[in-house]
């Protein structure tokens, strides 16, 4: 087993641009193309000061590592998984794995420093996120500036790189190029809709009329004018004040609007219907929100890269051998939507009804297999006293479940009464009280209602059976 072993770089401190133009981000571009993550990385942390775009990342973020989560154990490594998943959250805690995927999504590139310190005769790996901005590519290889602006090679075992967009030129392909000008947008938007609002408040007078002194005077009164409310012009004087347009503002709203859709769209694929709100990240909330496609990709790509850069160094150099390692899995199936397959069954039913009523011979079993249903084998839905096949008698079938219907109708529309007879019956002391109850709850109900309805009843009855009979016989 190796040594417990410390990474004893320091971070360097990131710097943050107070304003950004159009042509500082084309430098940007530039300079990422000679390999220098900086640049990128304070340009991405810029953008996350705006809150359309923190929060719709959180929820992309916080909707994959709220799905369900298992540790796939590696042939022969269930024992190695079991261990592994007793210790995985304190190994890599929520938020650890939320920052590494922020900064790999805006970025391209997620960066992590690892330690391994020895417990209970293992060595177990400790992360540490660093702004991405410290990496620089020199001569296609990765390179790491300490505090101090030095550069290191990425020493095997001390490092975590999470490309998710694969390993070759990762930052092109980060959400940062996406962000950048809708953001830009917004920023401008509401800057200037902030001064129309500070200009307008202001409020400036105009003042025209014959020179002199009295022009002066005038000039003073309007420069001391301040909190008055109140001032006689000089005769021969004309005032105006001059506001902006009261729909100078609508402009900025709308591209505010468009921004917040345009980033909404590129992290998540899709166009939240409501704002971003914290709280639950409930599966079927988490499927609403982001696009299933790209739920499964951060799945994959996040269980690959902690595999491929923790897991099995962890297992090599606790079990010899990094294919032991196990496969962390975010189960990114959409949960079933129970109201929609309630409304699929009941049309499902109506139409073996219409089949029947058609005559048409629906194999039942096959059907209800195919919808998921479990089926009793030998045992359809309906099961004839003679043992012929339902299919042979679909007329007897279809009127036996119409008078079905009709008594359960009937007896639904009649007094019950054996409502709460067990109570009564448990307090009676005598043959006769229970006598006298019975005859009691009986007189309750009305003869006449009760033979009406079961006449109508038996007439219905009577005229399915015929109907039946004849369907069966033309067969």
């Amino acid at each position: 087993m190796a040594k417990e072993r410390a990474n004893a770089y320091q971070e360097p401190r990131g710097w943050l641009r107070a304003e950004w133009t159009p042509a500082e981000v084309r430098t940007v571009w530039a300079i990422a193309q000679q390999g220098d993550m900086r640049p990128v990385a304070e340009l991405a942390r810029a953008i996350l000061g705006d809150e359309r775009a923190h929060g719709v990342l959180s929820v992309r973020v916080r909707s994959l590592l709220g799905l369900p989560f298992t540790l796939e154990p590696a042939p022969g490594g269930e024992r190695w998984a079991k261990l592994l998943e007793e210790r995985w959250w304190s190994l890599f805690p929520e938020e650890v794995l939320h920052d590494l995927m922020v900064w790999a999504l805006l970025t391209g590139v997620g960066l992590a420093a690892l330690s391994w310190v020895e417990e209970d005769g293992l060595l177990w790996p400790k992360l540490d996120v660093w702004n991405p901005g410290a990496l620089v590519m020199r001569d296609g290889a990765w390179r790491v500036r300490d505090a101090t602006g030095q550069e290191h090679p990425l020493e095997p075992g001390m490092w975590l790189l999470y490309t998710p967009y694969g390993p070759k030129r990762p930052w092109e392909k980060g959400l940062w190029r996406t962000l950048a000008l809708p953001w830009l947008v917004k920023a401008d938007a509401i800057r200037y809709w902030a001064r129309d609002n500070e200009v307008g408040a202001l409020r400036v007078a105009y003042a025209e009329g014959p020179t002199g002194e009295t022009g002066k005077e005038l000039a003073q009164l309007l420069a001391d004018l301040g909190g008055d409310t109140g001032l006689v012009l000089p005769e021969g004087w004309r005032l105006d004040v001059l506001s902006p347009s009261a729909e100078v503002w609508r402009s900025k709203a709308e591209a505010i609007a468009w921004a917040d859709r345009a980033m909404t769209i590129a992290i998540l694929g899709q166009n939240l219907t409501t704002d971003v709100q914290g709280g639950s990240y409930a599966a079927a909330r988490v499927h609403e929100a982001v696009r299933a496609d790209l739920l499964e990709a951060d799945a994959e790509t996040l269980a690959t890269g902690l595999r491929n850069g923790v897991l099995s160094l962890w297992a090599e150099w606790n079990a010899g051998d990094p294919a032991l390692a196990p496969w962390p899995r975010w189960d990114p199936t959409p949960p079933e939507d129970l109201a929609a397959r309630a409304e699929t069954l009941q049309r499902l039913a109506q139409a073996v009804a219409t089949f029947a009523q058609a005559g048409a011979n629906v194999d039942l079993d096959a059907l209800l297999e195919e919808y998921g249903l479990p089926v009793r084998k030998g045992q359809g839905l309906v099961r004839l006293a003679s043992g012929d096949p339902p299919q042979e008698a679909p007329g007897f079938v279809q009127g036996q479940l119409y008078a079905d219907a009709l008594a359960d109708r009937l007896l639904s529309r009649l007094p019950d009464p054996l409502a709460g007879l067990e109570a009564d019956l448990a307090q009676a002391q005598s043959y006769e009280e229970v006598r006298a109850l019975l005859m009691r709850r009986f007189r309750e109900a009305s003869p006449e209602e009760v033979a009406a309805l079961t006449e109508r009843a038996l007439v219905l009855a009577g005229l399915a059976g015929r109907y039946s009979v004849i369907r069966d016989v033309e067969r």
